[in-house]
């Protein structure tokens, strides 16, 4: 059985000898991983909501928002892990 970093984990077209492709494995984890987000439309807007992050000592107040203006009629939501 091949484990992790054994060359397999590498790219989303190489198998490894079990057959599996760890990429795949990977990204069901990161989902699985992932808050939710919801959006509804109403007759006067929309609504946005995600789950609220639990408080970390390390993370700086402010700077991790799942609910972001892309322009003056335009958001988004997000959920998993936020880039750094």
């Amino acid at each position: 059985m091949s484990g992790i970093g054994t060359g397999y984990d590498l790219s989303t077209t190489t198998y490894s000898p079990d057959g599996k492709v760890f990429q795949v494995d990977y990204a069901c984890k990161a989902v699985d991983n992932g808050g939710l987000a919801l959006g509804v439309r109403c007759k006067d807007g929309v609504v946005l909501g995600v789950e609220k992050l639990l408080a970390m000592k390390m993370l700086v107040p402010g700077a991790n928002r799942r609910i972001a203006a892309i322009d003056r009629h335009a958001g988004m939501a997000g959920t998993g892990p936020a880039p750094g």
